[in-house]
């Protein structure tokens, strides 16, 4: 099999993650997939007839829908909870630089540990790898989720333990310094015997970067004792395990994406409404009508009529009826603190707003957890390769 190979689970959550991708970017990302927002019949119809001439039917739906930003407000508002807590960090002497170096570019622990509930929240799923920099000092590499493709895990000394782990990077081609083009390529961590193993391929499974053991080495960088586990920890929302963890915000981001499917409908039947449709029958071939409007008087000759097709819209408040179910249910996913037309009481919000910490708790608790767990093997200077930090998501379309 090739090295772009995907785990299973991977292939199962991928469009929930591309979901959860476009609901954190907004309005603009949502409208520029059109899987978000189906083409009604009646357009699809239309633009068999005439695609180009007929899109702007689906173009002037699409742009009268309201895409709600629930999920990156809420998002915030979670974070702004996160950020009163102030870590306690204890480190041994020869890991103190990881306090305020702890990532690769720079930040500290207290800064990794905010990512990493942030992406857990938004992604159910943070992906680490503990690296070596070229002095010798420890840093954590961070992952979007949809760049670790794949994974496996298998018997490890009496134990389950992750046997591979292949990781998506996008490296910039060589050019000129403004260019922002990259290539693909893909680092791979696997268990060869007792002996971790890296090399790096590019897109045709072809060793770009050599494949080399890990492991503690001597003066002359050889290998002295090889690594026996692979240094990558996948952070969940409810533990470090690799398995998919659920996305805490997953409720939300359907809620606001059906708002505004809905909202298509809506504010559409809304324009519909207070645009009606003016009709002419029985003109002489002589009468020509291309003006229209309050200002225009219409000489319909002796056999013609007039008048207006009126859109009455009697399903346009079951719309917004629906609209509105789509808010509070994604109120009563428990993701944001926000008012509900103020007839939410104070023993309510506050039984709501605790069942929010209790669910931040568990994340807290989670990714502390998976910065710890490094440091929790045994101690040993191992030989690890550089990676990409915060490699960036692979395009959502």
């Amino acid at each position: 099999m090739p090295v772009q190979s995907t785990n299973p689970d991977y292939d199962t959550h991928i469009e929930e993650w591309r979901m959860m991708d476009d609901a954190l970017e907004g309005e603009g990302a949502i409208k520029r997939s059109p899987r978000n927002l189906p083409k009604p019949s009646g357009m699809v119809e239309a633009e068999k007839l005439d695609g180009q001439g007929n899109a702007y039917l689906y173009r002037n739906y699409t742009d009268r829908a309201q895409y709600e930003h629930w999920v990156r407000d809420s998002l915030r508002s979670m974070m702004g909870l996160v950020s009163r807590l102030i870590p306690e960090v204890k480190l041994p002497a020869g890991l103190k630089g990881l306090e305020d170096n702890a990532t690769a570019d720079g930040f500290g622990l207290t800064q990794l540990f905010l990512r990493i509930v942030r992406q857990a929240i938004s992604h159910g799923r943070v992906p680490l790898v503990v690296n070596i920099d070229d002095a010798g000092q420890p840093y954590f590499a961070t992952y979007a989720v949809r760049n670790a493709i794949n994974w496996d895990t298998a018997d490890q000394g009496g134990r389950q333990d992750l046997v591979l782990s292949v990781f998506r990077e996008f490296r910039r081609k060589e050019q000129d310094r403004y260019s922002h083009e990259c290539e693909t390529v893909y680092r791979e961590f696997y268990m060869d015997g007792a002996v971790c193993r890296t090399g790096v391929r590019n897109e045709a499974g072809e060793l770009i970067e050599d494949d080399r053991p890990l492991g503690t080495v001597d003066g002359s960088n050889n290998l002295v004792r090889g690594l026996d586990y692979i240094p990558v920890i996948y952070c969940g929302s409810t533990d470090n395990s690799p398995d998919v963890d659920e996305i805490p915000l997953l409720t939300m981001a359907r809620a606001a994406l059906k708002s505004y499917q809905l909202s298509a409908d809506y504010f559409t039947a809304l324009h519909q409404t207070s645009h009606p449709q003016p009709w002419v029958s029985g003109l002489d071939e002589s009468v020509e009508l291309s003006v229209t409007g309050p200002s225009a008087a219409w000489d319909l000759g002796p056999n013609g009529q007039c008048g207006y097709l009126e859109f009455q819209g009697a399903g346009i408040q079951a719309v917004r009826t629906a609209m509105e179910d789509q808010k509070n249910a994604a109120l009563e996913a428990g993701a944001k603190v926000m008012d509900v037309s103020g007839t939410e009481s104070g023993e309510a919000r506050k039984t709501r707003q605790n069942d929010q910490h209790a669910t931040l708790h568990s994340i807290v608790i989670t990714a502390a957890a998976a910065i710890e767990q490094p440091p929790s093997r045994p101690a040993r200077c191992p030989r690890l390769p550089r990676t990409s930090s915060s490699a960036p998501a692979a395009p959502s379309n």
